[in-house]
C-alpha cells in the first residue's frame, strides 16, 4: 500500500504530492511483475463482469501508459463483449471509438495507443454499458487520482449512471485522497487481489 503522508492531521496530501508518491510506488514494479498482476486482474474481472453486469457488454476500456494495468488480454476472456477504446481529440475532451482488433490501435496523444476516427466507429454516450477507468490511486470512498489533466472527470461527469469500475494494481489503494467538487468517484475497484464495491454513496 502506498504510505501516507503524516502531515500532523488528516487531511489527504495534495494532488501533486500524492501523484509522486504513486508514481514512485509505480516504479518500484518491474516489468514481470505488472504483466503478472494485469494477468490476476484480468482473472478477477472477467467472471465478475458475468456475473454482476451481465447485460452490459458494451465496455469502454483503455490502453495502459507503461505504469498502468494492462487488460488487453480481457477481450479474449469476454469474446461475446464489445471494447471501446478513448481517442483524445483536444486539451479538455475525448472520445470512445469501437475496437474489434486491438493490434490496429496506433500511437497517438501522450503516446497511448488509440482508434482511428476514420477506422473504428464512434460510440454514442447511450451506448456505452460500463467504463473500466484506470489511475494513479484510488481510495475506499472511490476517489481516483488522475494525471491531472480531467479528461475522464469530464467524460464521466457525462454519463453519470454508467457504472464504472477503476482499475489499478492493490499498491495503489490508498486510505484517503484529496478531492474537488468536480473529481467523479467509481462505484467498484478491481485489483489483483479482488473487485470491491467502494463507499462512493
Amino acid at each position: 500500500m502506498i504510505p501516507s503522508v503524516k502531515t500532523g492531521s488528516s487531511v489527504p496530501p495534495s494532488k501533486e504530492r500524492s501523484r509522486k508518491i504513486a508514481l514512485d510506488s509505480l516504479r518500484t514494479l518491474s516489468v514481470e511483475q505488472k504483466g503478472e498482476r494485469s494477468v490476476r486482474i484480468i482473472s478477477h474481472l472477467a467472471p465478475y463482469l458475468i456475473g454482476k453486469f451481465p447485460d452490459c457488454t458494451r465496455i469502454a476500456t483503455f490502453s495502459p501508459l507503461g505504469h498502468e494495468p494492462d487488460l488487453s488480454g480481457l477481450a479474449h476472456q469476454l469474446p461475446e463483449h464489445q471494447f471501446l477504446y478513448p481517442l483524445v481529440l483536444n486539451e479538455k475532451e475525448m472520445n470512445f471509438h469501437f475496437v474489434s482488433d486491438p493490434a490496429t490501435l496506433q500511437k497517438g496523444s501522450f503516446g497511448i495507443l488509440e482508434p482511428h476516427s476514420e477506422h473504428h466507429p464512434l460510440a454514442t454516450l447511450e451506448e456505452i454499458d460500463l467504463v473500466l477507468v484506470p489511475g494513479l490511486a484510488f481510495d475506499s470512498t472511490g476517489n481516483r487520482l488522475g494525471h491531472g489533466k480531467g479528461y475522464y472527470d469530464r467524460f464521466l461527469s457525462q454519463i453519470p449512471t454508467v457504472s464504472t469500475i477503476g482499475i489499478t494494481f492493490h499498491s495503489q489503494l490508498v486510505p484517503g485522497l484529496a478531492a474537488e467538487p468536480h473529481d467523479q468517484k467509481v462505484g467498484l475497484l478491481a485489483t489483483e487481489q479482488e473487485v470491491i464495491p467502494t463507499n462512493s454513496e
